[in-house]
């Protein structure tokens, strides 16, 4: 099993906005990170197409999802 790592740079906007994601109304960072381990395992944000939550947790844990 192949492990990898991220940091928390989040790429931004000249005005400070994140560039896709965006932090949760309650403030929660996760949904950011978790994108930007997906464009790691996809290579890159560039290769990312649209998508949703499930597709990335499913690729990066290899679990069934469900979306209530």
């Amino acid at each position: 099993m192949l492990i990898q790592t991220i940091d928390d740079k989040i790429p931004v906007l000249d005005n400070g906005t994140p560039i896709n994601a965006r932090q949760s109304p309650q403030g929660a960072w996760w949904l950011v990170l978790l994108e930007k381990a997906y464009a790691k395992l996809n290579g890159n944000y560039a290769n990312l197409d649209g998508g949703n939550v499930q597709e990335a947790l499913r690729a990066i844990t290899g679990q069934p999802v469900m979306q209530y």
